[in-house]
């Protein structure tokens, strides 16, 4: 089967009232297909799942799925906070011709390795589609060990494994558990160590930063599947600067600002998380011009008059 290169988390586009903005989603998902990425990963961390209903969520990756047409895969995030919830989800959503699915350990209570390895078993047992580990122990209880992954990697139906993690002595210590596993594909949750983690064997990167800057990233992919070293790391510097704008607004603000200023959408923060003030968000448009992505640059124009 095998899925490789750039796949965005895709953000959340919503209206006032937090209901998903499905022009704005399309918009997104359009700007992220024509930006070179190899995938979508729809219902996310970076598309703020828990802070939607569940009946959004499940909108949300019906307009990813139509908007994309089958172009590229789309992964489904259905995380959850207990197993029957996840699978619940997992049976709404096999309806709309996914390509995987993906879920988190059930967060808010503390879970065991076992306890984890047997929610990802249950999960990958009641679903039609393929399944991915994901393991983000920052926004979990649950850090799943090496030796819990290589186990679950040896289910039929669990074909990958999604690492939020920045830890290079975790990372060679994996791939060396999960040598000759050909069919098992690793991600990894980082923006800033692309060229590295695909220099160790990851066969790809999903990463926040991706929405705003798609050809950036998959222009570094390129230019690494092409030995291309120098070019691979100059565009992960400027991935790095890309990055910057979380700085601004509580955790979504910056991001959206710089989807506004894209002209993609105009919301993208749900309560309790606001949006960035205006000197936050003339920050964040410094960052867009400085790497090249398409906004107004308001000083030379005022500079122009």
């Amino acid at each position: 089967m095998g899925l490789k290169g750039i796949i965005p988390p895709i953000g959340t586009p919503v209206l006032e009232d937090e209901r998903v903005d499905e022009k704005g989603l399309r918009n997104l998902v359009r700007y992220l297909i024509d930006g070179g990425v190899n995938g979508i990963f729809a219902n996310g961390t970076m598309g703020c799942f828990a802070l939607l209903t569940d009946a959004e969520q499940i909108r949300l990756i019906d307009i990813v799925v139509d908007e994309v047409k089958g172009r590229i895969p789309v992964i489904a995030g259905v995380s959850d906070s207990g197993t029957k919830r996840v699978v619940t989800k997992i049976k709404e959503i096999e309806k709309l011709k996914i390509d995987y699915v993906t879920a988190v350990p059930p967060y808010y209570y503390k879970l065991t390795q076992e306890q984890g390895k047997n929610f990802f078993r249950d999960i990958a047992n009641a679903s039609g589609v393929p399944v991915f580990i994901y393991n983000n122990p920052y926004l979990t209880k649950l850090d799943l060990d090496i030796a819990s992954i290589v186990e679950l990697a040896n289910e039929p139906n669990i074909v990958g494994l999604k690492e939020t993690s920045q830890d290079c002595n975790r990372w060679t210590d994996l791939f060396d558990a999960l040598r000759g596993k050909e069919n098992f594909d690793v991600f990894f949750g980082t923006e800033l160590l692309i060229p590295q983690c695909l220099m160790m064997g990851a066969d790809g990167v999903i990463g926040g930063a991706h929405n705003i800057a798609p050809r950036i990233a998959a222009d570094l992919y390129s230019a690494f599947i092409a030995k291309d070293y120098e070019t691979a790391f100059s565009k992960s510097r400027d991935l790095k600067k890309v990055c910057g704008i979380f700085q601004y607004g509580d955790i979504w603000g910056g991001f959206e600002a710089a989807l506004q200023l894209l002209g993609i959408c105009e919301k993208a923060t749900i309560g309790p998380y606001r949006a960035c003030d205006g000197e936050g968000r003339e920050k964040v448009r410094q960052i867009l011009f400085d790497v090249g992505l398409p906004v107004p640059d308001e000083r030379a124009k005022g500079q122009a008059e």
